[in-house]
C-alpha cells in the first residue's frame, strides 16, 4: 500500500496563520490602554498617534492575512478556525470599552458598544449548542460585512479620539474632527443594527431541531 507525501508534508510556513492570529490577541491590551492613555492625555509611550494606527492596521491586516495564507497553503485547522472569531471578537469588544471609557459613557457610543458586545457572547453560546448538537454555524457573509464595518468604525472612531488632543491651529480641524465622529458614530450604529439581526439568526438555528 503506497501513501500520498503531499498528504503528509505540511508547508514549510505552516505556523504563520495561527502566529498572526495569535499576535493579533497579543496588541489587544497595548491598543486599549494607549486609546484611553490618548483620550485622558496621560504622559505614556502608549498615547502615541502613530504606535496606535500602527496597531489597528495590523489587526486589520493580519485578520486577513491569516485567513488567506491558511487557504492558499491548505492549512484550515480545527484551531484556526476557533481562534481567528475569539481574536475578532476581543479585538472589537476592547476597542469599544476603551472608547466608552474614553467618552465618558456618552450614549451613543455605549449603546452599540453594548449590542455588539453581548451579541458576541450570545452567539459564542449559540455556536457551543449547536456544536454539541453536532452541528455546525460557520459565519455568514453578512456577519462577515459586520466585522468589516466595526473595524472601519474603530478606526474612525479613533482619529477623531485622537483628533480631540490637537490644538485647533487650522479653521479645517474642527469640521474635520466633527465629520470624523459622525461618521464613526454612524457607522458604529449600522455595526449594531447588522449584530444584531446575525445574531438573532444564529440564535434561531442553534435552537432549530
Amino acid at each position: 500500500m503506497t501513501s500520498d507525501r503531499s498528504t503528509l508534508i505540511r508547508h514549510p510556513g505552516w505556523w504563520v496563520p495561527n502566529a498572526l492570529t495569535i499576535s493579533r490577541i497579543c496588541i489587544i491590551p497595548i491598543l486599549i490602554a494607549g486609546i484611553i492613555a490618548f483620550a485622558n492625555g496621560t504622559d505614556s509611550a502608549l498615547a502615541n498617534g502613530y504606535l496606535l494606527f500602527f496597531l489597528i492596521f495590523y489587526a486589520m491586516a493580519s485578520d486577513f492575512l491569516d485567513g488567506f495564507l491558511a487557504r492558499r497553503w491548505n492549512l484550515v485547522s480545527g484551531f484556526g478556525r476557533m481562534i481567528d472569531p475569539i481574536a475578532d471578537k476581543l479585538l472589537v469588544a476592547g476597542c469599544l470599552i476603551a472608547f466608552c471609557i474614553a467618552v465618558r459613557g456618552d450614549w451613543l457610543i455605549v449603546v452599540p458598544a453594548i449590542a455588539i458586545i453581548f451579541r458576541d457572547i450570545l452567539v459564542s453560546g449559540s455556536r457551543e449548542h449547536a456544536a454539541l448538537s453536532g452541528r455546525a454555524m460557520p459565519p455568514t457573509k453578512l456577519a462577515k460585512w459586520k466585522t468589516s464595518f466595526e473595524f472601519i468604525s474603530i478606526v474612525v472612531l479613533l482619529f477623531w479620539i485622537m483628533g480631540r488632543s490637537y490644538l485647533e491651529i487650522d479653521s479645517a480641524i474642527p469640521s474635520i474632527k466633527a465629520n470624523a465622529k459622525f461618521l464613526g458614530i454612524a457607522l458604529l450604529w449600522l455595526s449594531a443594527a447588522m449584530s444584531v439581526w446575525t445574531g438573532q439568526l444564529y440564535v434561531r438555528a442553534a435552537l432549530k431541531d
